[in-house]
């Protein structure tokens, strides 16, 4: 029988061709399985979003500051927006602004955003500084920041006075002996005073501990309001424990040595008081077992109730789980006076006052104006600026009797809308007034971004250019109240949709999943979203580190 060669060759070609291919598919697909795409995907999705991230967020040309007075004509250059600051409000802000309209300067005398609900956590070492402590200029590096502090402000001539920041590391003018002798010639902190011009000005500087005048507070308690007052309460701890297991010490003296006084039932001292019990459960009965039975924690708070911001079934529910994890509160209790190791009080409805001993004192009640609040106030004029608690703005954050002049977060205040002093409202200010000044016109003829100039088209066309009127959107309250428990009322949030669903409040072990995975969500950047997982991780499984360094 003929055979057609030609025939079986294109046949025997076509089937090597077809189980080739069917082979190089299988390679591939083993090669590129499910787990290595993902990989792929996200390691791609990174590299994307860095890109866009940096195309929408450009370095200033050079890091040191030129033209301070704005001698340029406004036409010629991109307006300079100053903003004093570097808290929940000030960051928010700069991280929205759009940095091809404006020349954007953060000035403040820390260089770096502190996670301040966090801080609570850092005294007892459940987490360590690093890991709620983000530099400013990694965070926003469209910025151009200075490390400086505002001292005078002139409305008129739209000018600032600066000295040198960070007053607080001047270790040897407070008197303190360093390790070795170092001249004082040769020190690097040299630092100029300066004056500087600006277009805009955003005040963010947060507010000061209010004492009340009680006699003895700045001198014999701690606050806890920045890193180092964290680091502090965190060293006295140590102390106390240390000196209580000296062999030369009484019982009488252990005792008072181990006792623990913190003022304040707001959410930062309720949730201080229960990270120390959860120090003293989890880890310290290990290591002195001897000592944990003469340890005492009270707090004091002048009304009847704890988290008083909250709704009263968490302030119920706060108050039994503090009895079983042995915190004492001491409701309707007035501080008339703070001594050393002493904290003197006085029951309401009571003329006697009595007194607590105390090795560690926690003053977490009470916010002030800075210094430099009341200096803008004063230069302002006291009969326009007429709250001394606060900046007074109107309700789209311009301080009142100053143009081009803003305030947010607790420095400020609306006229007519009071609203909490906490860092959701910072926050939601600072997105808020970010959007307002990206929406503003200016005379610099490249004044937006692509991204900005499509959002300015868009608002055009439906209408939103013209300025609107702050409103803030509360998203609920949350707080760690000890023993892996955590409280969350959401009443009024999320438009009433928890009430919808009949969780209004919340309290419990998952309640602290909750707040875990919210305060996750809230860092800044990867770095601290898996230093903070690492650090709960470990404190869990290898207890936390009482060691001082």
């Amino acid at each position: 029988v003929p055979m057609n060669f030609s025939r079986l060759g294109a046949s025997v070609a076509g089937f090597a061709k077809r189980g080739f291919t069917s082979a190089a598919k299988n390679a591939v697909t083993k090669k590129w399985g499910w787990g290595t795409r993902i990989t792929a995907m996200a390691g791609g999705s990174c590299v994307v979003y860095y890109f866009v991230d940096k195309g929408l967020h450009p370095r200033p040309s050079t890091e040191i500051l030129d033209d301070l007075m704005l001698q340029k004509p406004l036409n010629s250059r991109k307006e300079r927006v100053v903003v004093l600051g570097s808290g929940w409000g000030a960051v928010s802000l700069l991280g929205q602004l759009d940095p091809f309209k404006y020349d954007i300067v953060c000035i403040s005398p820390r260089n770096h955003f502190v996670m301040t609900p966090l801080l609570p956590s850092v005294t007892v070492g459940t987490i360590e500084s690093r890991t709620i402590v983000e530099s400013i200029r990694a965070i926003c590096p469209h910025v151009t920041f200075v490390e400086a502090e505002c001292t005078s402000f002139d409305k008129d001539k739209k000018e600032l006075s600066f000295i040198n920041g960070a007053s607080d590391l001047n270790a040897t003018e407070k008197g303190v002996k360093m390790t070795r002798s170092v001249s004082h010639n040769f020190r690097a902190r040299q630092r100029p005073e300066f004056k500087m011009a600006y277009d805009k000005l955003v005040v963010s500087v947060g507010a000061d501990n209010n004492t009340f005048n009680t006699p003895g507070v700045e001198e014999n308690a701690h606050f806890l309001k920045e890193m180092k007052d964290a680091k502090a309460i965190r060293g006295a701890i140590i102390d106390s424990f240390e000196s209580a297991c000296n062999p030369g010490q009484t019982a009488e003296a252990r005792k008072k040595l181990l006792s623990f006084v913190v003022v304040g039932g707001g959410p930062t001292g309720v949730e201080y008081a229960a990270e120390l019990a959860d120090l003293l459960h989890e880890d310290l009965k290990q290591q002195f077992p001897k000592l944990k039975d003469d340890v005492n924690i009270q707090l004091v708070e002048a009304t009847g109730k704890m988290l008083g911001m909250f709704s009263a079934e968490v302030s119920k529910a706060t108050a039994l789980n503090f009895e079983k994890e042995g915190i004492t509160f001491l409701g309707d209790t007035f501080v008339k006076e703070v001594k050393p190791n002493e904290v003197i009080i006085q029951r309401k409805g009571s003329n006697v006052k009595e007194s607590l001993t105390a090795s560690v004192i926690v003053w977490a009640t009470g916010i002030k104006c800075r210094p430099i609040t009341n200096k803008l106030r004063e230069c302002i004029g006291l009969d326009v600026q007429n709250n001394f608690r606060a900046l007074v703005t109107d309700a789209k954050l311009q301080v009142k009797g100053a143009t081009s002049v803003y305030a947010l977060g607790d420095c400020a205040t609306i006229e007519g809308a009071p609203l909490p002093a906490t860092a959701q409202v910072a926050a939601q200010e600072g997105k808020y007034l970010a959007s307002q000044l990206n929406g503003a016109k200016t005379m610099h003829a490249d004044d937006a971004s692509v991204l900005n100039s499509i959002r300015r088209q868009w608002w055009e066309l439906s209408g939103a250019v013209k300025p609107k009127e702050f409103s803030y959107d509360h998203k609920g309250s949350l707080a760690y109240i000890g023993g892996d428990q955590a409280a969350a009322d959401f009443n009024k949030a999320f438009s009433g949709a928890f009430e919808k669903m009949g969780l209004p409040v919340m309290t419990g072990t998952m309640t602290n999943y909750l707040w875990k995975a919210f305060y996750f969500s809230e860092q800044l950047s990867m770095r601290t979203k898996a230093l903070l997982a690492v650090d709960w991780i470990k404190a869990k499984v290898f207890g936390r580190d009482f060691s001082r360094y």
